[in-house]
């Protein structure tokens, strides 16, 4: 399953880039993410490895992650594997302005397992839904980085 989402941020395409490979940050704006660990990490950032919880329904979903490329405020792809799906999440960076970025996700889901039979359903149900759960991390994420540059 691919998704793809756009946003335009009021604020410097580095304070962007930075909310989305700081730790801290990280954590307010994706959603149920409850814990972020660095496992290695690479001088260059390319192979850096990390460990994420999310809480999903009451339980907890480990995942691990590795940044597969990586640009300095211009692009930083990871891929995260789990038990039930893989995600490939690549992030791109644009500055439109001194003070205003465009930030465009693409992920993709690779099912596993039960979830292989269940996901086209989801799929056709997220159509239908008013919630976006990427949305709303873009959503979060806006709010956030023009807070803090706003703050600045």
């Amino acid at each position: 399953m691919k998704s793809s989402t756009t946003t335009i941020i009021n604020a410097p395409v580095a304070m962007v880039f930075l909310w989305l490979e700081d730790d801290e940050r990280l954590r307010q704006w994706v959603p149920n993410i409850i814990e972020d660990e660095v496992l290695v990490e690479t001088p260059e950032k390319v192979g850096s490895r990390f460990r994420q919880v999310y809480l999903e329904g009451g339980k907890e979903m480990e995942m691990i992650g590795e940044i597969t490329e990586y640009t300095l405020d211009e692009r930083m792809r990871v891929y995260i594997i789990g038990d039930m799906f893989d995600l490939d999440v690549d992030y791109w960076l644009k500055p439109l302005s001194d003070d205003q970025t465009e930030l465009t996700q693409n992920t993709i889901i690779k099912f596993k397992g039960v979830m292989k039979i269940i996901a086209p359903i989801f799929g056709v149900l997220s159509k239908f839904s008013s919630k976006d759960p990427q949305a709303q991390a873009h959503a979060k994420l806006k709010e956030m980085a023009e807070a803090e540059h706003k703050a600045a």
